[in-house]
Order: C-alpha cells, then sequence, then structure tokens
C-alpha cells in the first residue's frame, strides 16, 4: 500500500507530518536506490523468530573461523584484471549464444 504525502524540504532535512505515521510506534527509514521509505520498525521478537526459523531450514548459518580464502591484494587484482581482458567482451559471446538458440 502506498501513500502520497505532502512533505517539505529544509535545511534541517526532510520534513514528514507526523500524523502520517503516528499509529505506527517506532518506525524505521530505509533508502532504496531513488526512494526512501518510511515503514513501521520490526519487532526483534519478529526478527529473532524469522532467524530461527531460517537456521532451522538450514539456510542460516554461522561462519567459524577464518575466511576460506586471504583477501586478493591490489597486485593480485592488477593481475587478474589483465588476465581477464584478453578477449572478446562477455556481452558479445552471450549476445551470439542467445542467437544461435543455446
Amino acid at each position: 500500500m502506498t501513500t502520497t504525502l505532502a512533505v517539505q524540504m529544509t535545511p534541517q532535512g526532510l520534513l514528514i507530518p507526523r500524523a502520517a505515521f503516528q499509529d505506527w510506534g517506532k518506525v524505521e527509514v530505509l533508502w532504496e536506490k531513488r526512494r526512501i521509505i518510511v515503514q513501521p520498525q520490526t519487532s526483534t521478537q519478529e526478527r529473532d523468530l524469522v532467524i530461527q526459523a531460517l537456521r532451522k531450514d538450514g539456510l542460516l548459518v554461522e561462519m567459524a573461523g577464518e575466511p576460506l580464502s586471504p583477501p586478493v591484494t591490489p597486485e593480485e587484482r592488477a593481475e587478474l584484471a589483465k588476465k581477464l581482458s584478453v578477449g572478446r567482451p562477455l556481452s558479445e559471446i552471450v549476445i551470439e549464444e542467445r542467437k544461435a538458440g543455446w
């Protein structure tokens, strides 16, 4: 459900009428691409239940220990960029394969 509000931009920031969301209690503000979303804050109890359900189904696991591989150094990154820049762009290859019916 999307609601259009009359907001006002001031030097202090964006002013939104309190009446628009005063029944929500606590709110959270999210920035997505080219819009700002103000929505009721999800309770920590709901969040904990979701995390518990994800863990139960094996969709969320804790990663213990060191990362699987060390971070790439700038020198290694430059070397990889050089190796991967040889040949045609991947986009051209994909377009050709789509035309060929892959």
